[in-house]
């Protein structure tokens, strides 16, 4: 039995149809509804949708196509162009990925894995014309892979978008691309700062990284001084006075830090991070 009659068998008999029954709707004999079903014939196409349509499903559940692979799936693609790469041959690697994303055009997770992988394979590259091409189409999938539903894979998503564009020398681009992550993301902002830098904007650049610092030496030392409090409470004074000399060591080298909280004011909001 074929994959497309052993679905029209499970479907017929979900719904409590017979094989006549079936047949009847669609005007075809009950001898074709039997064949579809033991493999020995497969539904006429311009039978799909109105078959589709009496057994309650789509006409890509009928034939058993999935748009989007597992995470296991996934893993299983990749390892394939992983090993071309490392074989030398970019090139198959590249039209590999590109194949299996022309079967699953919309699957955004299969972008983003493969996107990374590209990625990945365009910074190890030797070769100028693999490098540029290797990164571009990261780029293209990540362009897409901004859309999926979960957080974290989108601010990856955007970091990563924003690090290709300025590795392209598209510097308005990747800061554009940094606006879309909260502006107290660390990554985001110590890109930020690497892109403002390389615009040859150095007073900008340093701007952002004493700002990023002072959260975050504020951070440490509330965080330093909460613990000691709570190792005390436990009667734990050495271990207590151990992390208030790390607290006085933070000061003595930095100074007193600012008040600790978001140096952004942002609130976990995304706002826009073209500015410094």
């Amino acid at each position: 039995m074929n994959a497309i009659g052993e679905t029209v068998q499970r479907l017929r008999r979900a719904k409590g149809l017979t094989q006549g029954q079936l047949a009847a709707q669609l005007g075809v004999s009950s001898a074709a509804v039997s064949k579809w079903e033991t493999g020995g014939a497969l539904p006429d196409v311009a039978l799909l949708c109105p078959l589709a349509r009496a057994l309650g499903c789509s006409a890509d559940e009928l034939l058993g196509f999935r748009p989007e692979l597992s995470a296991e799936e996934i893993d299983t693609v990749c390892k394939t162009p992983w090993a071309l790469f490392e074989s030398g041959d970019w090139r198959n690697a590249l039209e590999f990925c590109r194949q299996r994303l022309r079967e699953y055009p919309g699957d955004l997770n299969l972008r983003f894995r493969l996107g990374f992988l590209l990625a990945g394979f365009g910074d190890k590259a030797q070769n100028e014309t693999a490098r540029e091409e290797l990164r571009n189409t990261a780029a293209e999938l990540f362009e897409r892979a901004v859309e999926l539903p979960e957080e974290e894979q989108r601010r990856a998503a955007w970091r990563m978008l924003a690090r290709l564009y300025a590795d392209k020398g598209q510097f308005d681009r990747a800061l554009e691309a940094l606006g879309n992550l909260p502006s107290c993301n660390q990554e985001g902002l110590g890109l930020r700062a690497d892109i403002l830098r390389r615009m040859g904007d150095l007073s900008g650049a340093a701007r952002l990284e004493e700002t990023t610092l002072a959260a975050q030496l504020a951070a440490l030392d509330h965080t330093l001084t909460s613990f000691a409090a709570t190792r005390r409470a436990q009667g734990q004074a050495e271990a207590a006075e151990q992390l208030e000399s790390q607290a006085r060591r933070l000061k003595k080298l930095f100074g007193a830090p600012a008040a600790p909280g978001c140096c952004c004011e942002c609130e976990g909001e995304p706002k826009d991070e073209t500015k410094v």
